[in-house]
């Protein structure tokens, strides 16, 4: 069985939310814990155990992480909103996860000692800017050598375009990529293919359950105060990596987070090794219709 760590910015894309979903119903890995990050990680992280109670899961741990990247400044979205405390919520968020609690100890601690109880078992999933990440590696460098392994959704590697994960955090991302732990990325080219239909989101809101119910609210939420029109599963897609490895087919490539200008937080494809450049596994095609029916078995039991 896969032990995993969550890492994610749930609250403002929904597919997160997903993600998470998806993970707590698949028996083939272990959630050790769930970590938040990105503006406002502590509404973040009621968030999630929020959906972690629908399920019935109150023992998985989570805990809240950096809110800062590192020297990025924090971008803004149409939809961002704060309560009377000054504190960021996403658009998601609901009232009454204001009851939630979460775990005392910082998401960048945690990550630290729960590697280095378990060298060579945990997987990293981070689904959001890598700050987190980052910011323990740098304070325990040791634990490169004690992960055994990242799958994470971000970059965009077969087109010049900076993805939204990366794009929050270039200098985290470098860290990350460049950390000699072993990476599969699971990027926007590929994920862009896995969008939710119309009779999905019916079968969504049909749903009786209360995970269901709960989901299918942010999803409105979501869909409000952004204008899309129906869910892309990023993150849902790089968790069922780990599920069934033939939903998409990764190639190795050395890869180079840009940091300066006109390159700054593009996924750069080089021909070799050279300062800042990793040989990564990055996804290169996908089965979107055999995932989409998977997921929808799996999270909603639609046949």
């Amino acid at each position: 069985m896969e032990k995993i760590i969550l890492d994610t910015d749930i609250g403002d894309d929904i597919d997160d939310a997903f993600a998470l979903a998806l993970a707590v119903r698949s028996p083939e890995i272990e959630l050790v814990g769930v970590t938040t990050v990105f503006r406002g990680s502590a509404a973040r992280a009621r968030m999630a155990k929020a959906l972690l109670r629908t399920y019935e899961r109150t023992d998985i741990p989570v805990y809240a992480g950096m809110d800062i990247p590192f020297i990025q400044e924090l971008p803004v979205r149409p939809e961002d909103r704060v309560n009377e405390k000054g504190e960021f919520l996403p658009c998601q968020y609901e009232a009454d996860m204001d009851l939630e609690q979460y775990e005392t100890l910082h998401a960048v601690d945690y990550l630290i000692q729960r590697i280095h109880g378990a060298p060579g078992e945990i997987t990293l999933v981070p689904i959001g800017p890598l700050t987190n990440i980052a910011a323990a590696i740098r304070r325990a460098p040791e634990i490169a050598q004690e992960v055994k392994g990242i799958t994470l959704m971000g970059g965009y590697f077969h087109e010049d375009i900076p993805e939204w994960n990366i794009f929050c955090d270039p200098e985290a991302a470098r860290i990350v990529f460049t950390s000699g732990i072993p990476i599969r990325a699971v990027g926007l080219d590929v994920t862009l293919k896995c969008r939710m239909t119309p009779e999905m989101l019916d079968r969504l809101e049909s749903m009786d359950e209360q995970p269901a119910n709960l989901l299918n609210r942010l999803t409105k939420r979501w869909l409000k105060a952004t204008g899309n029109d129906a869910p892309v599963l990023h993150d849902p897609l790089t968790v069922g990596t780990l599920l069934c490895p033939d939903f998409v087919k990764f190639e190795q490539i050395p890869v180079q987070v840009g940091l300066e200008k006109e390159v700054r937080a593009r996924t750069l494809i080089r021909d070799g090794a050279g300062p800042g450049t990793a040989v990564i596994e990055a996804a290169a095609k996908v089965d979107q219709e055999a995932y989409l029916k998977f997921f929808m078995e799996r999270v909603f039991g639609m046949e």
